[in-house]
């Protein structure tokens, strides 16, 4: 067997060993996720923030007057369109990036809260919401929501569903992956030069960009400052929420670092193993809001005067946490909930009149089952 010293900078050395005539391989951590060969950075994830600043634009577009379906459907499935040059030239696309490894119904259903949008929503966009007819409402506390006849804000499904649907699906089954980060990918630093990196480096990076690519500070992001308006977002919120984890937000930090370090030195056990926590620790943040959402959204309804505005808002959110509870990865390399029972949590939420129609026992008992599994 082995010896492994894993070194954390200068705080901490771990030693695993069954002889002294053991080969002996060193994986020196950094204090943060800052990697270089001949001086210069070999981290890279660029593609990966263009994605995610191009759901954000996205996001703002579902909450406009009169927008064009097939303007916000090039921005989607094209990469054109957007507000900013750097975005357009990108040569980035989000649809072909989304539930990519996922159910084939999956990315279509989201193209169609694009759609819906835009042919049905921005164009009632002054129209008073009733039930079966989409328009504006204006809650008690002065919140204004957009949404559909069902009561969906679309903008908010739109960006939730995405979490799973693209950051977990790309993150889990795509460059954390066996297929990117297995043994047979290359790992050759032999004629490597300076900034130069490895296609495992860089896909492992890629996998982190998902997470952290909007952050201001990588070196920073143990403690995410939650920019953007995907999974980074609702990270900072777990971490930072007694109720909820905290702490998770280092656990998959540090987990990001030891993974890449592992790289660096050829170690596939540690980078397997550093992989596992962060796919794992990711789904608990999903797990945590989606039922936090459906559980805030039956209080909205059990208040003496309820404020609809809100409820649609957060009942619009735990809607888009569930549609991503299938791209989570539990501890057996599986998602806690398959396409098929999400389909079903999901149908209960749109069925009747959709959320003008729910109850607070209907959306507690689906939290509670979203609660068995953390």
């Amino acid at each position: 067997m082995r010896k492994v010293i894993l070194s954390l900078a200068v705080f901490s050395i771990l030693l695993f060993s069954c002889s002294d005539d053991d080969p002996v391989v060193v994986v020196d951590v950094p204090n943060t996720y800052e990697f270089t060969r001949g001086g210069l950075s070999t981290v890279s994830y660029g593609g990966q923030t263009a994605r995610l600043e191009m759901a954000a634009s996205l996001m703002g577009q579902l909450n406009s007057e009169n927008v064009s379906a097939s303007d916000l459907l090039a921005m989607f499935n094209d990469g054109t369109g957007f507000s900013y040059d750097a975005l357009n030239t990108s040569g980035k696309k989000l649809g072909n990036k989304t539930a990519a490894y996922g159910d084939a119904s999956v990315q279509p259903k989201i193209v169609g809260f694009i759609t819906e949008y835009a042919e049905d929503v921005s164009t009632n966009f002054n129209t008073d919401a009733q039930v079966g007819i989409a328009g504006s409402h204006t809650g008690a506390g002065g919140r204004t929501v957009r949404v559909n006849g069902k009561g969906m804000e679309l903008n908010q499904v739109f960006a939730k569903s995405l979490i799973g649907a693209l950051v977990m699906d790309q993150v889990a089954y795509g460059y954390l992956s066996p297929t990117k980060i297995g043994d047979d990918v290359d790992n050759d630093a032999t004629t490597l030069g300076a900034g130069e990196y490895t296609p495992m480096e860089h896909h492992f990076d890629e996998g982190l960009g998902y997470v952290y690519g909007q952050e201001s500070n990588i070196a920073a992001a143990a403690s995410p400052d939650g920019s953007g308006v995907l999974f980074a977002k609702y990270l900072k919120k777990v971490n930072s929420d007694a109720g909820e984890e905290p702490g998770i937000a280092i656990e998959i930090y540090d987990a990001f670092k030891k993974g890449r370090a592992a790289i660096v030195a050829n170690d596939s056990e540690l980078r397997d193993a550093q992989a596992e926590i962060v796919k794992t620790k990711m789904s608990r943040v999903i797990l945590h809001k989606a039922a936090y959402y459906l559980r805030g959204a039956a209080e909205d309804l059990e208040a003496s005067e309820i404020d609809y505005a809100n409820y649609f808002h957060g009942l619009s959110e735990g809607y888009g946490f569930v549609l991503s509870l299938q791209f989570t990865y539990d501890q057996n390399g599986e998602s806690y909930f398959s396409h098929a029972e999400v389909h079903t949590m999901l149908s209960t939420l749109e069925s009747g009149n959709g959320f003008w129609d729910r109850t607070p026992a209907e959306l507690n008992s689906l939290a509670a089952q979203i609660e068995a599994k953390l």
